[in-house]
């Protein structure tokens, strides 16, 4: 589990602390993986999950949620919108995931 502090722009860059925590992964075809992180702020805020993407370059955030399947879900669609051919879409790594799940 990993403790990072952010700075929260609504509330006049108060520091929160947070908790983050790797819930899922998923191994892909391409050989990247599909990690889900739950972030559980210690203050008011609601708990909410994150899917990354980690091509052993980068691991890059790219779906939010307030549970793995709709942060997974999030990240489908932005993946697909931010696509420039319809082969980067096809290798969609968070597809390929929920194709896994049977969804």
């Amino acid at each position: 589990m990993v403790k990072s502090q952010v700075k929260s722009q609504i509330s006049n860059q108060e520091e929160v602390q947070v908790k983050m925590e790797m819930v899922k992964y998923y191994f892909t075809k391409e050989g990247g993986m599909v990690i889900i992180y739950r972030i559980d702020p210690e203050n008011e805020l609601e708990s909410f999950y994150i899917a990354s993407f980690d091509d052993t370059s980068t691991d890059v955030p790219w779906g939010l949620g307030y549970t793995p399947e709709d942060a997974l879900e999030d990240a489908v669609k932005r993946w697909d919108e931010e696509s420039e051919t319809e082969e980067e879409k096809r290798e969609n790594p968070f597809r390929e995931v929920k194709q896994l799940q049977g969804e």
